[in-house]
């Protein structure tokens, strides 16, 4: 009996057990389902309150593109008689204004400086101040504004008519709780918008959203929390960035990131998991009392075919070998023993199916892993949240680190130079679908380039698929340098074309001047007229000078070997650009050459054509303050002679740099500037096997680093 009451008691406990299991798996099982229910919700309201709060911004950008087109309201610009519009383009411009949903009409014009603020609408809402509204761009846009502690949606837009009139249009609306409403008609939704941590409106109070905003930044411009607690009431949110708002009223253009924010109220979801869960654990108590009262009276013919079966169970659980068990040869109790046995032999062929695909699916791994890390291209798998899961050998030996140091690390902890924002926003790309791949070509401090191409990866799970970004660089130093040395050559060829064409079309009108001049100077018996003419004369054969190196630059071949003083030619060239100066310039040019310099083998007129004009692209950078820095030296190692010069104007932007010494390519165009400087000079220095290289830092200044080859020492004096 003993023995009857430990086995009963036993069984009771397993009973117990498995309806607590029961309880526990069921339970989960639905707050999962439920908590998936809810992120598929969020996201698909949060996808609806996005594109809803932004066709507010398309539907004004299409108003102030028709604006802008249309060629009535030019007319009516240019008719203009008064200080302020007439009636009949009032009345335009409010029809247009109103038909996009705008609030407020604000127009300004350049004829009388009159603004003005119309009110499209008879809500009583306080009107945006004129002031606080500008145009700062040449063409139609759409910005956010915060004036007054309100944020409004503001189309802006300048026609301008063919009588050098223009006017200043802006088409505002307002977004305030009544519009945050309109984005969701979900009565579980809550939209909100918000400016950094600092300013909110919308459909909820937000005090608990802005306690939990301050401080923080994001690394993605889709943010999921999983909850938050607004008003007493649970919530999970969603927030998306949308461009920045410009501050209105601060003594510089100041913005502050914009910030679409939807709340989903989990009270329902939470009260019908409690629902279930209180539903399940009555069931679960229901049935675990039945089956105690059912098992007392049955204990004693179940207790032993049960003992057997566990004790046979936990020898199958330790890998054991079992043979057929013999029980009851009727009943549910044989049924058992029969499914047992029929258990045990399937787990053994299972088994050794399992060690089977377990031993394929290694070698399948191990060849994987070794096609993976014998491709030299550089490869890394890139989660969401930007961090590395593989990573090839040659990945590895590129940053010179372990494996294990290398996996589960964000990319910027990596402190490769490769990883910039640029890169940032191609894996945003492909992880987030917007792009089926993408490519990049990244240039490194150590002068290596790189092409980085993005792919994306993706997995499937049993609820999601999600998408990984799978980069490869490719090392193409070698390609680029190739590539370059092809560029430099057609631009080369390109300038001696133009050299040929030039110098012959200046060569017969050059020859007539000249050959007047000498006539006239024959002819000449006035001192002072006889000097004046003989400086003609000799800046005419300068000028035929140079025409012929032109031509014998656009030829293969040179005739002879020049050797110039290039301190000398410096000196003479600032002291002619000195004499153009204003006596209340602001530029200083420091000229810093060295001593016992050799002659440098090139012509003294190209050397200070080269000059000239490097002084003359500095002069145009610079403006009117700043300062020219021309250094000479000599490199013994190269057996080169060295200028470089140095200016603090405005730099050249880092994506124009590989064109600068392309022909007729120019910055300041609308300057009437021919573009022709740089490739001159170009074709100049590559003529006399020199190199020409350029630094440039946007806003930093500009310094041109010039070799030209040393004189032999026969050519030197």
């Amino acid at each position: 009996m003993r023995f009857f009451a430990r086995t009963f008691n036993s069984f009771i406990s397993v009973i117990i057990l498995q309806a607590i299991l029961v309880i526990l798996l069921v339970s989960g099982s639905i707050t999962r389902s439920q908590e998936e229910d809810s992120k598929k919700e969020l996201k698909t309201e949060a996808l609806n309150v996005y594109d809803n709060f932004n066709s507010w911004k398309r539907a004004l950008w299409g108003t102030i593109v028709d604006l802008n087109k249309s060629g009535e309201l030019r007319h009516m610009i240019a008719a203009q008689k008064h200080i302020a519009p007439d009636e009949p383009l009032d009345a335009y411009l409010r029809k247009a204004a109103s038909q996009a949903g705008a609030e407020f009409l604000i127009i300004k014009n350049n004829w009388s400086t009159f603004s003005a603020v119309r009110a499209l609408t008879e809500k009583p809402i306080p009107s945006p101040k004129a002031q606080d509204f500008y145009i700062d761009r040449p063409h139609p846009y759409v910005e956010m504004v915060l004036a007054d502690n309100t944020l409004y949606f503001c189309g802006s837009v300048r026609v301008s008519a063919d009588n050098g009139r223009y006017l200043d249009i802006f088409i505002v609306k307002r977004v305030d709780e009544a519009l945050m409403r309109q984005l969701s008609f979900n009565s579980r939704v809550r939209a909100l918008v918000s400016l950094n941590s600092h300013f909110v409106v919308g459909t909820i109070a937000g005090t608990g959203f802005l306690e939990w905003m301050h401080g923080r930044s994001f690394s993605t411009s889709y943010t999921v929390v999983n909850e938050l607690v607004e008003e007493g009431v649970p919530y999970a949110l969603v927030i998306q960035q949308s461009g920045n708002a410009r501050l209105a009223g601060e003594p510089a253009k100041t913005e502050a990131t914009l910030y679409i924010c939807t709340f989903l109220s989990l009270s329902e979801y939470r009260a019908r998991v409690n629902f279930i869960n209180r539903s399940i654990l009555l069931v679960s108590l229901l049935v675990a009392l039945f089956t105690i009262l059912l098992s007392a009276g049955l204990s004693k013919a179940v207790t032993d075919p049960v003992s057997q079966l566990r004790k046979a169970m936990m020898r199958l659980k330790s890998g054991e070998k079992l043979a057929l068990l013999s029980g009851p040869k009727k009943g549910e109790i044989a049924d058992l023993f029969q499914g047992f046995n029929d258990m045990s032999a399937q787990i053994a062929e299972d088994s050794r199916a399992l060690s089977a695909h377990i031993r394929e699916i290694t070698r399948i791994k191990e060849y994987n892993d070794k096609i993976f890390n014998s491709i030299q291209e550089k490869i890394l798998v890139i989660n969401a949240q930007f961090a590395v899961e593989k990573a090839n050998r040659a990945f590895l030996e590129y940053c010179g680190q372990a494996e294990d140091a290398v996996l589960g690390r964000n990319i910027d902890e990596l402190s490769l130079a490769l990883f910039d924002e640029p890169v940032h926003t191609s894996i945003r790309a492909i992880i987030s679908g917007g792009k089926p791949s993408d490519a990049q070509i990244r240039r490194t401090s150590s002068s290596h380039s790189f092409e980085i191409k993005f792919y994306p990866l993706l997995e499937h799970e049993a609820a999601t698929t999600s998408i990984h970004c799978i980069m490869v660089i490719e090392d193409i130093t070698a390609k680029v340098a190739y590539e370059e040395k092809i560029r430099q050559a057609e631009k080369l060829a390109s300038i001696s074309m133009l050299s040929a064409g030039v110098a012959h079309e200046i060569n017969n009108p050059l020859s007539s001047i000249l050959t007047n001049v000498q006539n006239l100077i024959k002819a000449e018996r006035d001192l002072e007229r006889l000097k004046d003419l003989q400086l003609v004369e000799q800046e005419t054969k300068r000028i035929a000078r140079i025409v012929r190196s032109l031509l014998e630059f656009s030829s293969s071949t040179r005739t002879e070997k020049p050797a110039t003083d290039i301190n000398a030619a410096i000196r003479n060239i600032v002291q002619l650009v000195g004499y153009s100066f204003r006596e209340e310039s602001s530029i200083v040019i420091e000229p810093h050459l060295g001593e016992n310099l050799p002659p440098a083998a090139i012509g003294e007129d190209e050397c200070k054509q080269i000059i000239l004009n490097l002084i003359k692209n500095a002069l145009e950078a610079i403006g009117s303050t700043g300062r020219i820095r021309i250094e000479t030296a000599f490199l013994p190692s190269e057996s080169m002679v060295q200028c470089r010069v140095s200016d603090t104007g405005m730099g050249i932007p880092s994506e124009l740099l590989p064109r600068i010494f392309d022909p007729f390519f120019s910055t300041k165009a609308e300057s009437g500037n021919s573009g022709l400087g740089l490739s001159v000079v170009y074709g100049l220095v590559s003529k006399f096997g020199g190199l020409i290289d350029v630094e440039s830092k946007e806003g930093k200044g500009t310094t041109v680093r010039i070799k030209l080859p040393a004189a032999p020492s026969g050519l030197r004096q």
